[in-house]
């Protein structure tokens, strides 16, 4: 069977929430959790909070004369330096003279600091219970930094990130660091990081910004203020004014940023020094200032940017004079707020008026001087003059008749001004909150006073909850939070340390409160019991369900602890509630034993009660059954403090007097009396106190009202003496109404007969109404003329007629009917004298006119009778008590009925809410209880024949009833002995001593098993989850860091060693460059070169010395930057830079052998040599030009070659090794995940294994005792219901003693334990999420590893094409020496072989360069960036003469175009093809001119050349050959090579580079990316999703563990299983177990 309750343990406001609200509002609590606990005993020093000030002073001046604003001034050197002064209070400043990445450095360091902010908020609040004062202090300070000083420095850090600006080139680069492109490459993902650190650093800040600060009015704390909207203004005009001088970078957007300035400054100026929301006038000061020189700064920018230069010049040096005055004006203004203290509050329509007002009276309350005095006093005669309420303070304190208030305060030290302003102040929130019932803020200040001045903590929290109820902002939901607590414990505390003191009367209502949510979580506990026990009974109990209707129980019992725990504190005398307790305990929770010691000091107090009742007491007036009582009553308190005030009423005395509840409330009772009456009853209530005169207690006397509508209602009132559970004594009045038969009126008049009050029916028999009266000019004579006459007759018993005559004149009312004909009414009057009890003096009459009883005057009787019973109705009231509903005929006066007041309406609209409920989803409880007695009652009256014979059977060697529901296979159950049996049986004691021994440990009483079930320690289980988790992120954390470092420095690894190929091809070009020159030189002292004049030779040999030091300098640097590099590089380039490898032949002919370094020296000196020797000394014949010459085209050029290989396999093993490395941080990651994966795993089996294992124990208990628990907590639950809270003794005695027999039975029997189910998915769900991360974290590492995979191997497939295009430059300048070689001296080798043959393989050579070049790129065109593919097209395949005209700076575009006839300007591709010819062309031409001295030259030169005789001798080939030099081809070669190739080679090396490292700076950019966002969602996997998981573990194993005390102890006791798990399951250190 399975029990439907009806509470869920939630709000179906809570049910129909949204995940998204249900989120917010859990980080709403954290929020308010960890700032309480911040809050709680801070200490704020002044001085530090003025440095700060005085810092934010340096700060918000800054923006005055920020980085695009500063020139406005015009007067640059002050303002320069100004501006210069003043960053130094900001961060920037500091870093942008360092460097890009050092700004970068701090920004990180910035954001890691708001998250370790946010790690503390959530660690904190998950620690609130453990002693973690460090924490507390670090988070603190953090938030007072963030709040002060660090707010803009870190707002100006981060937007630092995003400033950018348009160079000179259209591109955009950052404002400071104008070599770092924005928005490109890595700064994309600095710029997103930094906008989320501005995102997430306002909301930190805002949040803390609403709450963290104390609303109460404390002058020497600096942390008071009236709310923290106005800082969050402050801080939003600082990151408004950063965004505006960060992107508003042209001088257009000067005059929009200065107009937003000026908006900004004027409403910081207006919140900060004219509304001043500061209490500590040290604070407040130091804000004012700051406002106000921002306001001064902002003004005089104006002058300057409109008027500087026109009207004025100087305006900063205004700024600066005017500066000290504007700072000595505000800290010497003390504004003195007059126009508050003349607020007319009858005619206020803002309720901030009212808070400006309360909250400067409370100002000069606490100021104590003699100036805040005498304002007081004015404002107190002020505001007796203009106070319109009838119980206004002030005016009842002049009236004579007034009693003299005795001090309510505690604090005799009070002066009678205090207690004015203080009485004056609780009635101006009072009776404004009625005017404004919907301002949160004017209530919240209302509690705030009541609880910080007035003392009455249990109103103040009253209005917190009515506050609460309207839906408050965050900061205000913060306080009511906030204070709540606060007033609470207060309270608690009072009432603990005062036990044998009264309850105030809130007190009482509130325990009357908590007495009705007591009793109504007891019957929902006892349901959810109903609940859990008939799910046990089912054939395959569902453990998840189990589990599910455990917590609810927890939670509820939870409640009832607190809630009980909450009523002792109030009051010890509470008799009622323990036996409600007791009985709960004992039928329900089966402690027998706490219940019964309940039970018997709940006797005990009951007799103790009962004894002081009747001797202190003359009749008793409950107050808990005021609200069932159908007579309208009022109490009155007796308390000095609330001197005749109305603190309770019912809804019947609503309805007679014709106000709402809160109308009523806290209001002195003679406001509704008729005004001659409550001018005296202070007077007479206080003798009544004093004499202690009880003649008129519990006697009816006929007494006036006056309703709503201001007219008096005869009616018979009864004074009864009312006792509160804490022995207060209250004054209950009963009012019964005065049944009429005959239609009259009543009316009262003064000593002088002018009438003071009415009754309704006036209206209808004299036409006239209140509004006749209100002047006080209506006599009674002017009614009736002749009333006097006949006076002494009205006076007497039996009274006298009195005729009133119709006239119009008199009707104020002109709707009015005369139901008369003849417009005269025949009255009896009766007149009775008011007379003063104290001096016997007259004070007024009462007349009663009826109408006579003649004929025509009885009919009218009878109709006004009759349409007066037409008006009865009736009315049913139901009398819980005594379960039955009672009917009367009675008069609706009122219509109205209000379910809410001040007081009384929380608990009275939950109690019939919360009591409803139950009694309308439990009928079905009832009838099955009903019916299950009358089953019973049958039986008993039936005669059992079937008694004593059972049917058997054998089943496994053993008999055992057929009926018996549970198969006998359990062996561990054995020799049990029945729960209920109170002295043990044979078996029993046949038992081992070791059992004995058992039950003597913690099995022995119910609260040592209860002490070692419910202590909250960590489990162990948990624990080891816990620091699994932590070493998995930690794993994590080191993978991830490692996997992007590493990725990090081999991509710089590799780009370094890619600048290392071009390095060394480069050098070799120089080196050979450095040969040309020498070349050339030779040449030119050999007369090879035509030219024109001396000038022109004396101008080629500058050339070429200036081209040949250039050239040693750049081989010099090179060479440097080669030996010398820290670049990782093999043993096998190592040990070549350290070997002999260069064989250097010197002058005399000797080889020997030196490394590559010291080979390229000797070069060098050398050639510095030729340098500084004259032209005529550079000769062949020469040692120096003979050393560089030979050297430089053998072994050297040998090695070089050699080097530039190693280097290029250098750069091709270091990509592919580095793929090696990515995989292997990607293998460990995997295996380190997936190992964390299957602890994991094994730790939430083993978690829920635990809980699980402490659920199965309940099918060990039999059915039969199952059922027996159910009916137990059934029983209760009828009789809670029914309302026999005196008698709830359980039914069920009877039923176990006749079942007795068969529990002992069922527990010595071996069972087999049923089948169960477990619908719980949290495991699953668990364990999909923990799979799902691990499958994000290890998608990180694979996408690491495959972007940096594919990123290695397109580089691995392009260094062909980086090896060809860097050598092509060296390569091409060795084919021309080596041509030139061979025409100066064939017999010079070359590379140790034969120069012919050389040069003959360098020219086969080119061809298949040039083709491999062009073949590698078409293959790469792919993979390639974007950079590389266009300046290979520009330079091949289009014109690039604009290219090399810009890369060289040598030659004009216009001479590129013309140069070889415009082979060039059509492309590389043409112009190396047209250079191809040449050599080959020159190369045909040497082979006809060597060896053949008789060749014809001019035939074979075809006009391309002339012969000169430059040996001057006849050595015609020789001769022939020098003239080479001078062909046309070969100066078209030998300026191709020097300029075009060179330049078009270096070109292509530098774009290939570029676009290389623009691929990767891309790469590294999207790593970065990953590796952020990776960090970040470990970060918030840890601390918002898993240690929320890890708390909600420890509370479940905790609470599944509480669910054991379920099962009563003398079942635990005799099962053996139960016993067996908590003994080796639940092992708490220093007890046995």
């Amino acid at each position: 069977m399975e029990l439907k309750s009806n509470f869920s343990g939630k709000s179906s406001l809570e049910i129909h929430k949204s995940r998204t609200e249900k989120f917010l509002n859990e980080i709403k609590l954290i929020c308010f959790q960890v700032t309480q606990l911040l809050l709680k005993n801070e200490e704020s020093s002044l001085v530090l909070s003025n440095l700060a000030i005085i810092v934010q002073f340096f700060q918000v001046t800054y923006i005055l004369f920020n980085r695009q604003i500063w020139p406005v001034w015009m007067t640059y050197e002050v303002s320069r330096q100004i501006h210069r002064i003043l960053g130094y209070s900001l961060l920037v400043p500091y870093f942008e003279m360092v460097s890009f990445v050092g700004l970068i450095s701090i920004m990180y360091t910035c954001l890691g600091l708001v998250l370790f902010g946010y790690m503390l908020v959530v660690l904190l609040n998950y620690r609130l219970q453990t002693n973690f004062s460090w924490i507390t202090e670090i988070l603190r300070g953090l938030i007072k930094l963030f709040l002060s000083i660090l707010y803009m420095p870190m707002m100006d850090l981060f937007f630092s990130i995003l400033a950018c600006t348009i160079n000179e080139k259209g591109e955009s680069v950052h404002l400071l660091f104008s070599e770092t492109k924005c928005w490109q490459g890595t700064h994309i993902v600095h710029g997103i990081v930094s906008i989320f650190g501005i995102i997430i650093f306002y909301l930190f800040c805002i949040t803390f910004a609403l709450i963290y600060y104390e609303p109460r009015y404390i002058p020497q704390n600096p942390s008071s203020k009236k709310n923290g909207r106005f800082l969050v203004i402050f801080l939003t005009y600082e990151l408004i004014m950063i965004i505006c001088y960060t992107f508003m970078v042209g001088k257009q957007d000067d005059y929009i940023f200065i107009f937003i300035l000026a908006i900004g400054s004027f409403l910081v100026f207006w919140i900060m020094h004219v509304e001043n929301p500061h209490n500590n006038k040290h604070i407040a000061k130091a804000w004012s200032v700051l406002a106000a020189v921002n306001m001064w700064g902002v003004i005089i920018l104006c002058f300057a940017k409109f008027l500087e230069g026109q009207l004025f010049f100087g305006t900063i040096y205004a700024w600066l004079f005017g500066l000290p005055f504007m700072i000595a004006a505000v800290l010497k203004a003390d504004k003195l707020n007059y126009e508050l203290l003349l607020t007319n509050l009858n005619k206020v329509s803002d309720p901030q008026d009212v808070l400006n007002l309360t909250d400067y009276l409370i100002k000069l309350y606490k100021a104590e001087d003699s100036d805040s005095q005498l304002m007081i006093d004015g404002f107190l005669e002020i505001h007796r003059a203009t106070c319109a309420k009838e119980d206004c303070y002030l005016k009842q304190k002049r009236s004579n008749n007034q009693r003299i208030l005795k001090s309510f305060f505690k604090d005799l030290t009070l002066s009678e001004r205090d207690v004015d302003i203080l009485m004056v102040l609780g009635q101006v929130y009072f009776n404004q909150i009625k005017r404004f019932p919907n301002n949160i803020n004017l209530r919240i200040r209302y509690s705030l006073f009541l609880f910080d001045l007035m003392k009455q903590r249990q109103q103040a929290l009253n209005e917190l909850l009515q506050a609460e109820l309207q839906y408050p902002s965050f900061d205000y939901e913060f306080i009511i939070y906030r204070y709540k607590q606060i007033i609470e414990i207060e309270m608690n505390m009072a009432q603990s340390e005062n036990t044998n003191e009264k309850l105030d009367v809130v007190t009482e209502i509130a325990f009357q409160n908590n007495m009705r949510q007591f009793q109504n979580k007891i019957e929902r506990a006892t349901l959810m019991h109903m609940d859990f026990w008939s799910q046990l009974q089912e054939e395959s109990p569902d453990l998840g369900k189990m589990n599910e209707i455990g917590s609810k129980i927890n939670l509820v019992i939870l409640q009832v602890e607190d809630l009980w725990n909450r009523m002792q504190k109030m009051t010890q005398n509470l008799p009622k509630a323990m036996r409600l307790y007791a009985k709960f305990i004992i039928e329900v929770l089966q402690d027998k034993e706490f219940g019964e010691q309940l039970l018997d000091k709940s006797k005990k107090l009951q007799q103790q009660i009962i004894k002081q009742r009747n001797q202190s007491m003359l009749s008793i007036l409950n107050n808990d059954d005021l609200c069932y009582e159908s007579n309208a009553t009022i109490i009155v308190s007796t308390a000095p403090e609330k001197f005749a005030q109305i603190i309770n009423l019912n809804l019947s005395c609503c309805n007679l007097f014709g106000f709402v509840k809160s109308e009523m409330i806290n209001r002195k009772i003679n406001i509704f009396m008729p005004s001659i009456y409550s001018k005296f009853h202070d007077a007479y209530f206080d003798r009544f106190m004093q004499t202690n005169d009880n003649r008129l207690i519990n006697r009816e006397r006929l007494v006036f009202i006056k309703q709503k509508s201001n007219y008096i209602l005869p009616c018979f009132l009864t004074l009864k003496l009312i006792q509160s559970l804490d022995d207060s004594l209250q004054l209950g009045a009963q009012f019964r109404p005065l049944k009429q038969f005959k239609p009259t009126c009543h009316l009262i008049v003064g000593a002088n007969e002018v009438i003071d009050s009415l009754s309704a029916s006036c209206i209808s028999f004299l036409n006239i109404d209140y509004k006749s009266i209100s002047n006080g000019r209506l006599m009674l004579t002017d009614i009736f003329p002749n009333f006097d006459q006949s006076k002494e007759l009205y006076l007497t018993k039996s009274g006298g007629p009195l005729i009133y005559k119709y006239r119009e004149q008199q009707l104020n009312n002109k709707n009015s009917k005369d139901e008369n004909v003849d417009c005269e009414i025949q009255f009896i009057c009766y007149m009775n004298e008011l007379v003063n009890n104290t001096n016997g003096e007259l004070i007024g009459y009462v007349v009663r006119l009826e109408i006579n009883g003649n004929e025509k005057s009885m009919m009218q009787d009878l109709n006004v009778h009759h349409h007066y019973q037409g008006g009865l109705s009736l009315q049913f009231k139901f009398n819980p008590r005594a379960n039955s509903y009672c009917g009367e005929f009675l008069a609706e006066l009122n219509s109205q009925r209000v379910d809410q007041t001040i007081i009384w309406d929380q608990g009275d609209l939950s109690s019939m809410i919360s009591s409803n409920q139950p009694e309308i989803h439990n009928n079905n409880v009832d009838q099955k209880n009903l019916m299950r007695v009358d089953n019973i009652d049958q039986k008993k009256g039936q005669i059992d024949y079937g008694e004593g014979i059972v049917i058997v059977r054998l089943f496994e060697n053993k008999i055992q009833e057929i009926n018996d529901p549970e198969v006998i296979s359990d062996e561990e159950n054995e020799d049990r002995v029945s729960v209920f049996q109170r002295n043990q049986n044979e078996d029993f004691k046949g038992q081992g001593q070791e059992e004995v021994n058992e039950k003597n440990n913690i099995f022995r009483s119910r609260k040592q098993l209860s002490q070692i079930i419910n202590n909250y320690q960590i489990p162990k289980v948990i624990t080891k989850v816990n620091w699994t988790a932590n070493i998995l992120t930690i794993i994590l954390v080191v993978l991830s860091f490692t996997d992007f470092f590493i990725i990090y420095e081999q991509y710089d690894d590799i780009y370094n060693t890619i600048v290392l190929v071009r390095d060394q091809n480069q050098r070799n070009a120089e080196l050979q460059t450095l040969t040309t020159s020498i070349q050339n030189l030779l040449m030119l002292n050999m007369d090879v070169w035509e030219f024109q004049s001396a000038k022109e030779q004396e101008a080629y040999e500058i050339l070429w010395k200036d081209k040949l030091n250039q050239s040693i300098s750049n081989v010099d640097s090179l060479n440097k930057e080669l030996m010398l590099t820290e670049v990782s590089l093999s043993d096998a380039i190592i040990d070549m830079m350290n070997s002999d490898v260069v064989s250097m032949k010197s002058s005399e002919g000797i080889s020997e052998m030196f490394d590559l370094s010291q080979a390229i020296q000797q070069l060098l000196s050398k050639s510095l040599i030729i340098r500084d020797k004259p032209i005529s000394n550079i000769r062949l014949d020469d040692i120096d030009v003979n050393f560089v010459l030979f050297n430089s085209l053998n072994s050297l050029v040998y090695q070089l070659r050699a080097f530039s290989t190693l280097y290029a396999n250098e750069l091709r093993v270091k990509s592919e090794n580095n793929k090696d490395t990515f995989l292997l941080i990607l293998s460990i990651s995997a295996a380190a995940l997936g190992v964390g994966l299957f602890i994991m795993i094994m730790a939430i089996v083993s978690v829920n294994k635990t809980v699980e294992e402490m659920l199965v124990i309940f099918i060990d208990i039999p059915d039969k005792i199952i059922k027996y628990l159910f009916n137990r907590a059934e029983g209760f639950l009828s009789n809670l219901q029914v309302g026999e809270d005196d008698e709830l003794i359980s039914e069920m005695d009877d039923i176990e003693k006749e079942n007795q027999n068969e529990l002992n039975k069922q527990l010595r029997a071996k069972r087999k334990r049923k089948k169960y189910k477990n619908s719980n998915k949290e495991q699953r769900n668990f364990t999909l999420g923990i799979l799902i991360i691990i499958l994000l974290a290890q998608g990180y590492f694979i996408l690491n590893y495959q972007q940096s995979k594919s990123f290695l191997t397109d580089l691995s497939q392009m260094i062909p094409e980086i090896n060809a295009t860097a050598r092509a430059e060296s390569f091409y300048r060795f084919v021309d020496i080596s041509e030139r070689s061979l025409f100066l001296n064939r017999n010079q080798t070359i590379m140790n072989q034969d120069a012919y043959e050389i040069v003959k393989n360098n020219i086969n050579g080119l061809y298949s360069l040039d083709s491999s070049i062009h073949q590698e790129h078409s293959q790469n065109v792919e993979i390639t960036s974007q950079i590389y593919l266009d300046s290979y097209r520009q330079v091949f395949m289009e014109q690039p003469c604009t290219i090399i005209s810009n890369f060289l700076n040598e030659i004009t575009e216009q001479e590129c175009q013309l140069f070889s006839d415009g082979a060039v300007y059509q492309g590389m591709a043409v112009g190396i093809a047209r250079y191809f010819e040449n050599l080959r062309y020159i190369m045909t031409i040497y082979d006809q001119f060597w060896g053949n001295p008789n060749v014809n030259f001019t035939y074979l030169a075809r006009g391309f050349g002339k012969f000169r005789n430059i040996t001057k001798d006849s050595d015609n080939v020789r001769n022939y050959i020098l003239n080479l030099n001078n062909f046309n081809q070969t100066i078209e070669s030998r300026e191709m090579q020097d300029t075009y190739n060179r330049g078009a080679f270096r070109f292509l090396v530098s774009q290939m580079i570029q676009g290389i490292s623009q691929d990767m700076e891309n790469h590294k950019t999207q790593m970065l990316g990953f590796f952020i966002v990776f960090e970040g969602l470990i970060f918030i996997v840890y601390f918002f999703l898993w240690l929320p998981l890890v708390a909600k573990f420890t509370k479940d194993i905790w609470r599944t563990r509480s669910m054991l005390l379920m099962i009563p102890l003398s079942v635990i006791q005799n099962i053996k299983s139960i016993k067996s798990y908590i003994k080796m399951n639940i092992q708490i250190n220093d007890v046995e177990v």
